[in-house]
């Protein structure tokens, strides 16, 4: 703080007193406020009408539909998975053939409760 106040050995031609330094600083708080004053005026704000609020719904949709857009995987990625799938099936199948052995997986009917039907024999 002292150092702020010791003006003279900055400025050795210019000695200011304290009180001129607060006149000084009073004075630039006063244009900052000016300033900020006359910035507000040139602002644009948009009043609430019926024609922005449908336009804002327009966009809330158009917002979520892009959401919903970017969480589905592109076709391409499917068709890998697809691919990828079909060439594990086809490994296993052959490596069951190989070994003389059925599949592990068998069809089971459900109910639309999701329980499986009773074997009929």
């Amino acid at each position: 703080m002292l150092s702020m106040i010791n003006v003279q050995s900055w400025f050795p031609n210019l000695p200011l007193t304290s009180s001129q330094l607060l006149v000084g600083a009073g004075a630039l708080l006063f244009v900052a406020g000016l300033l900020l004053g006359l910035g507000r005026k040139q602002r644009v704000s948009l009043q609430r009408s019926l024609l922005t609020d449908e336009l804002m719904a327009y966009l809330g949709r158009i917002a979520d539909a892009l959401e919903r857009q970017a969480d589905r995987p592109s076709a391409h990625q499917v068709a890998e998975l697809i691919e990828r799938r079909i060439a594990e099936q086809q490994r296993n199948s052959e490596a069951n053939a190989a070994a003389g052995t059925a599949p592990k997986s068998r069809a089971v009917a459900f109910s639309m409760f999701g329980r499986e039907y009773p074997e009929k024999s």
